[in-house]
């Protein structure tokens, strides 16, 4: 029997079959080289059926009891976790199984989207990718590029792990519920040459938090308000790396705030 959908949980079920299609295809080129495959919201198993079919372990994290069920009696075998994905253990994908590395799929609710991928993003260690579908301007958050909309901390700070792409819209009609507004599907994937080392990741996040902390100002005077005796650090690093004082965060490229938190920052 099917499990209706439940607005608490920001459920909306894809059912468009050319999407998923191309969803299915897509992660088959890019999970190529994971061990392991684990999807976060199966829901009714649009995409699950596919993936599984991929002849890898797979794992689902599925909030809602009744659909974890389901996918569990669907798909005997696979494993399956009734839990949120906000409070996963992604580790334990590679700990319970020894397989390493694993590539993400998700449908993501529009109420926790943002903190359920950036946790992921994290996890360098265990997820050599991720292929997820967000409110699109959640997607422009992880995906945009300098002077684009939706560019701010979640992008700069992804930029030095991963390879990021917003591949295409998905309309409102392709779910049910329809949702009001409309989706995206993003990429993304391990840079293989990294600017910054994983060891940096959560310091360079507070840096990316930091420099965004007022938008409408200028990068400089964000950083100088918020990190009081460093002032003169900021502005010295900021002259010796050609960084015009009058910049606001949103005009830097991903690359000069690395060169900026290389140089002042990560201390």
């Amino acid at each position: 029997m099917s499990v209706g959908a439940k607005r608490s949980l920001g459920q909306n079920f894809l059912v468009s079959q050319a999407i998923i299609a191309r969803i299915l295809e897509t992660a088959r080129f890019m999970a190529a080289q994971a061990q392991g495959i684990v999807e976060v919201g199966p829901g009714r198993g649009a995409l699950t059926a596919g993936l599984v079919a991929l002849g890898k372990p797979y794992w689902a994290v599925e909030l809602d009891d009744g659909l974890a069920a389901q996918t569990a009696e669907r798909f005997p075998g696979v494993r399956v976790t009734a839990t949120d994905a906000r409070a996963f253990d992604w580790l334990s994908l590679g700990r319970v199984t020894g397989l390493h590395p694993w590539f993400l799929v998700a449908n993501l609710p529009y109420n926790a989207g943002t903190e359920i991928l950036h946790q992921a993003l994290f996890r360098r260690e265990i997820l050599s990718g991720a292929l997820v579908m967000l409110q699109r301007e959640v997607a422009r958050k992880f995906c945009a590029r300098e002077g684009e909309e939706g560019y701010g901390r979640y992008a700069v700070w992804a930029d030095p792990w991963w390879e990021r792409r917003m591949l295409f819209a998905v309309p409102p009609g392709a779910f049910r519920p329809q949702p009001k507004v409309t989706s995206a599907v993003c990429a993304f994937s391990q840079r293989p040459e990294i600017s910054l080392s994983s060891s940096a990741m959560q310091a360079y996040w507070e840096f990316a938090r930091l420099a965004f902390r007022q938008p409408r100002k200028t990068l400089l005077a964000n950083l100088i308000q918020g990190r009081g005796p460093d002032r003169a650090g900021w502005a010295e690093a900021a002259d010796a790396l050609g960084l015009s004082p009058n910049l606001r965060p949103a005009q830097v490229p991903p690359d000069a705030f690395v060169r900026l938190f290389a140089r002042a920052g990560s201390g």
